[in-house]
């Protein structure tokens, strides 16, 4: 550490605390000492071993006064009394010890002292540099003065006394008297006399001597003022970067009171980056909140701000840093712990709808029905004199009720020229008078902080809950998102020790906090938030050493308006009624002026995402060209271009013609440019449209100036039509001999190599767009899903199923069993999730009498995604009246069948074997039917059914390595041996039959067992492509099913259905019997063209 202050990170840097806390021992010793009396008497004789052989012990409270002195001064770094404890406590008794060695007497203790203390000597020379306080300029004569004179007047008063009343031979010998007392008590060897005082006289030269001794040493080592203030360089810096970064603290902008300072991370304002605003109060330099601006400067700027505060010897410590500035504070150092919460309002969801808002919503309830309003605006669209006029006003309701008091962080100003985008609102009677207003200062570009409210005492309860509501109201005009409410000091300590089984030290701890609320209105602070049920954020204390604490404590105090520090000046307000000296002045139009100047231009959000500089070369080039195109009146988007004719009714309208051909046929054609050559005065383009490419032959000079001007500036992905006559070249290409071109649509990004297109299967994902127009291969995918799907909706069509759509948001999730994503519709105050099957409301239509439906749309399980899921998917639903599982399985089969002849032609399905070979699979048969007991047997080789003891398949499942997540009963085991056995390997389509009943709640119980369900999984490539039931219908067993299951959710299970009454209701009207059927889309396009789950949806969801 040099001697500027600036710190190293090194483990040394803790010296100054073990000073402290060494020299605060020797201090409790000496107290101790001085009111035993065994060991006052020992260690007042003239050399005593200990004193000699480690450092002087003196039986004096002055002594330990002074010592305490020294130890606050030594953790403070203080040069001076590093000094002061070299000079006095190692170097001068080294004097004494080495005459006594000299002279023969108390060798041992002598010369043992002297090691010692010389090897304390060397430690303290070594870790000088520590110590980098200087002192107050003019502290040391201060110090002198007040030494000397009070050692005058205690020599004077005392001999008085001594000759007056004790014993002395004469006036010197009395004045010798006082001054050996005067040297005993800071630990020097008292002057040998045979004079003599009464206790009280020793007493009173004692009183005397250690207010000389104190206050000198007060003097000396007290830590300096700052009397600096906010300037105007530092307040428009700081103004700046509330405007750049405000978003990070919602108390940033209270970094603007004048009374503060600012440490930047960077030596001149203007350069600064980041800030810490800060006030010494009481020696203590206190930061408010997060440092202020740029958080990747923050721990610069703190580095900084403690470097300061040590070259001064302030005692650092942070009041009300958020979570991010705390973790600042602490990784240099700082320990932090938490003081309380800050209530944050989210405007955009806040309601006094519900329940819990009932006390808040009756009181603005009543406040509107006796006329009350709330006015709310900026402070710079107020009319002239309304700020005076409240201020005014709050000045009176202060008075008239009692101190309010909140977190310290508030302006203390209105009329402020500088402070025009504040927020105000201002609560008005019927009778048109203000009766209270709210003042909020920005935070960040969509929020404000709560700097000053106010209440008329004779107004009616309910002000403040009315204003807030209306500022929830008026929001979004005001483009606010969140407020920040009061700040709640020790809330969890309110909120839990007021909860039933809070233990006996909470209790305590929350009895204490009530007693004190009395006087401080903590506990009525938090029950003031907290009826608007807002967001707690935790705010924080920092200090640097627990022994700092009551001094943090006392600063904190004073800020917060709890105590005051006592001076004449205050006292004289108090007793005039004049404002107190440490009110603060809203700033003149002039000072508001100078600020501005300093300010740099707000930057233009717009125009910063717009800013071309950001973008990649190429980008910007092709800017560039639009800019030009632009500039010459050529329109890069039209509204039309010309088109007689698609690239592929020229190739196929001319494609017989022979080399060197013209047709005289013109046309006019569009496509994306996918190559382009010029050959000088010749050139050619490639496009590409509709799946076919044709090119265009472009002679330069038969070009109006127009499209000789595109042909310069046009770039590969540009859309072009070209209009001219269809040739063939002498190299047998057809072509369209092009006369003119006209820019269809100016594309600003390159397309990746043509021929290699998008290689990261990631990219082709995350830009379908680009994928889709360089690989064929994703078009013909895309092309094919659609084919499928329509071949599905015909199908049904042609049955005689009706299509209908069903609710996506639904109040009672059910139909499956899946996790379902979850949102909230403020509208209603209430919660839904998005549907996760649309069985339930199929089947509510089946009873109102539409006994053939069918939906094709989207479902959503917030569930895992892989090669094979998506989280949100698209899947078929049927149900026809008077029908069965198996006749589901007939239409499912007919269903996948001919959606493969759709797509190839033939019944066929497709599959990637592990070498990435196709696999194709005939379809044009039945397909198997076998029963889940008859797989499971097949794959065990050991005969498996429903009469099989669960001990039995507990053996097999772990043979086979399996650990099942649910209960160990006959269902759950033989699914589990069934899922890796059976459906894994299946490859062929096959229909597994003869479910466990158990996991199919809204399937009928088989004809033939009832242990059994009806129920069917259509097994494809290792994964389920369709299941279906004969359906439940039976009201009263559903009832009980779903009963079952919603126990299973009570339980934590959050796939577990829910009871949905009104679809039983809908079942005791009565429903046929009814086969149903669910078959994914997604994975019948995947089985059908032999995709992954990415290439068949076009958009899968991807993490950012």
């Amino acid at each position: 550490m040099s001697r500027t202050g600036e710190l190293t990170a090194t483990p040394e840097d803790v010296w100054p605390g073990r000073y402290a806390s060494a020299t605060w021992v020797l201090a409790t010793v000496v107290l101790v000492v001085t009111v035993v009396k065994p060991w006052h008497q020992y260690f007042l004789q003239t050399v005593d071993p200990i004193s000699l052989a480690t450092i002087a012990i003196v039986p004096s409270f002055v002594y330990a006064s002074l010592l305490a002195v020294l130890a606050v001064a030594l953790r403070r770094r203080l040069r001076a009394a590093w000094w002061l404890l070299v000079l006095w406590w190692l170097v001068v008794p080294q004097v004494d010890r080495i005459l006594l060695l000299a002279s023969g007497e108390s060798v041992g203790p002598a010369a043992a002292g002297l090691v010692l203390s010389s090897l304390l000597l060397v430690g303290a020379l070594r870790t000088r540099r520590y110590f980098v306080a200087r002192r107050v300029p003019g502290s040391l004569p201060l110090a002198a003065a007040i030494l000397g004179t009070g050692a005058v007047l205690c020599a004077v008063v005392g001999a008085h006394l001594v000759e007056r009343f004790g014993r002395a031979e004469s006036s010197p010998a009395a004045l010798e008297y006082v001054v050996g007392r005067l040297l005993l008590d800071i630990g020097s060897v008292p002057l040998g006399t045979d004079a003599t005082a009464p206790w009280w006289v020793r007493a009173t030269i004692g009183v005397l001597g250690s207010i000389a001794v104190l206050g000198a040493a007060i003097a000396l080592f007290r830590a300096p003022a700052d009397h600096r203030v906010l300037d105007v360089e530092d307040e428009a810096r700081v103004r700046h970067l509330l405007r750049e970064h405000g978003e990070e603290d919602s108390l940033g902008y209270f970094a603007t009171r004048r009374d503060k300072s600012v440490v930047w991370d960077a030596d001149a304002a203007a350069d600064a980056r980041a800030g810490v605003s800060y006030r010494v109060i009481g020696g203590v330099s206190l930061a408010s909140g997060n440092p202020v601006g740029d958080p990747r400067r923050w721990p610069e700027a703190v580095r900084r701000w403690l470097a300061e505060a040590r070259l001064h010897g302030w005692t650092p410590a942070v009041m009300g840093a958020g979570t991010t500035g705390a973790q600042t504070y602490a990784a240099a150092g700082l320990k932090m712990i938490d003081l309380g919460d800050e209530a944050i309002l989210d405007l955009t969801s806040f309601t006094l709808t519900g329940p819990s808002m009932r006390s808040v919503r009756q009181s603005v309830s009543r406040l509107q029905r006796r006329g009350y309003v709330v006015q709310v605006a900026r402070h710079g669209d107020l009319e002239p004199g309304l700020l005076a006029e409240l201020r005014a006003a709050a000045g009176r309701w202060r008075g008239d009720g009692g101190s309010e008091r909140g977190f310290s962080m508030a302006l203390g100003r209105l009329e402020d020229p500088l402070d025009e985008h504040c927020v105000l609102l201002t609560a008005r009677d019927g009778d048109g008078r203000v009766r209270g207003f709210l003042s909020l200062v920005p935070w960040g570009r969509a929020g404000v902080s709560l700097d000053l409210m106010r209440r008329d005492p004779s107004a009616d309860n309910g002000i403040v809950e009315l204003m807030v509501a209306t500022l929830a109201e008026q929001a979004r005009g005001l483009g606010v998102r969140e407020v920040s409410l009061n700040f709640a000091m020790f809330r969890e300590a309110f909120e839990r020790g007021a909860e039933m089984g809070a233990g006996p030290v909470l209790l305590l701890w929350h009895r204490i906090l009530v007693i004190a609320s009395r006087t401080w209105q903590l506990e009525s602070l938090y029950r003031s938030n907290a009826k608007y049920h807002p967001a707690w954020r935790p705010r924080f204390l920092g200090f640097e050493m627990v022994s700092d604490l009551p001094r943090v404590g006392t600063a904190v105090g004073r800020a917060e308006g709890f105590l005051e520090a006592p001076s004449p000046r205050r006292l004289l307000a108090r007793l005039t009624g004049a404002a107190p000296d440490d009110a603060l002045d809203s700033g003149t139009e002039a000072h508001a002026a100078a600020v501005r100047a300093l300010m740099p231009a707000p930057c233009d959000p717009l125009a910063e995402a717009l800013d071309v500089a950001r973008l990649p070369e190429q980008v910007r080039v092709r800017r560039a060209k639009l800019d030009r195109l632009v500039a010459a009146g050529v329109d890069p988007y039209p509204v039309a271009v010309p088109s007689t004719h698609t690239l592929a009714e020229v190739r196929a309208a001319h494609a017989g013609i022979p080399r060197g051909a013209r047709t005289g046929c013109r046309v006019s054609v569009t496509g994306r440019v996918l190559l382009r050559r010029d050959h000088g005065g010749l050139g050619f383009l490639t496009l590409h449209a509709g799946g076919a490419e044709l090119q265009a032959m472009v002679e330069t000079g038969r070009l109006d100036p127009t499209s000789a001007l595109v042909w310069d500036l046009l770039d590969l992905a540009d859309h072009v039509a070209v209009t001219g006559e269809v040739v063939r070249t002498d190299a047998g290409e057809l072509s369209v001999a092009a006369t003119r071109l006209v820019l269809a649509s100016k594309a600003l990004r390159p397309l990746p190599d043509k021929h290699r297109g998008l290689t990261d299967p990631e990219a082709r994902v995350r830009q379908r767009y680009v994928d889709l127009v360089v690989r064929p291969d994703a078009r013909t995918a895309a092309y094919q899903r659609a084919t499928v799907v329509r071949s599905v909706r015909d199908s049904l069509h042609a049955r005689g199923f009706t299509e209908v759509e069903t609710p996506v948001l639904q109040t009672v999730h059910g139909g499956a069993n899946a996790r379902p994503f979850t949102t909230h519709i403020n509208a209603y105050d209430l919660d839904l999730s998005l549907r996760i099957a649309t069985e339930l409301h199929l089947k509510r239509l089946v009873v109102g009498g539409m006994e053939q439906v069918f939906e094709i749309g989207r479902q959503f399980r917030n569930e895992g995604a892989d090669a094979t899921h998506n989280p949100e998917f698209t899947s078929l639903e049927v149900y026809q009246a008077y029908a069965d599982h198996d006749a589901m399985r007939r239409l499912t089969q007919e269903l996948v069948r001919e959606a493969a002849v759709a797509v190839h032609g033939e019944p066929v399905l497709r599959a990637r074997d592990a070498a990435g070979r196709v696999v194709e699979h005939d379809v044009a048969g039945d397909w198997p039917v076998v029963p889940i007991c008859t797989a499971v047997s097949q794959a065990l080789g050991e005969e498996v059914d429903v009469d099989t003891p669960v001990e039995v398949l507990l053996r097999h499942a772990e043979r086979h390595g399996l650990d099942p997540d649910g209960p160990r009963v006959w269902g759950v085991l033989v699914e589990e041996l069934y899922g890796k056995l059976c459906e894994r390997v299946t490859t062929a389509p096959v229909f597994y039959t003869e479910f466990p009943a158990a996991g199919a709640p809204l399937a009928r119980a088989h004809r033939r067992d009832p242990r059994l369900a009806e129920k069917w999984d259509l097994v494809v490539n290792g994964a389920e492509q369709a299941t279906a039931y004969s359906e439940l219908t039976d009201p009263v067993l559903q009832r009980r099913r779903l009963l079952e299951q919603s126990l299973l959710a009570a339980s934590g299970d959050p796939e577990a259905m829910v009871v949905d009454e009104d679809f039983l209701r809908a079942l005791e009207h009565g429903m046929p019997p009814t086969g149903g059927m669910g078959l994914g889309i997604d994975r019948l396009v995947m089985n059908i063209v032999g995709g992954s789950i990415r290439d068949t949806i076009l958009f899968p969801l991807v993490k950012p």
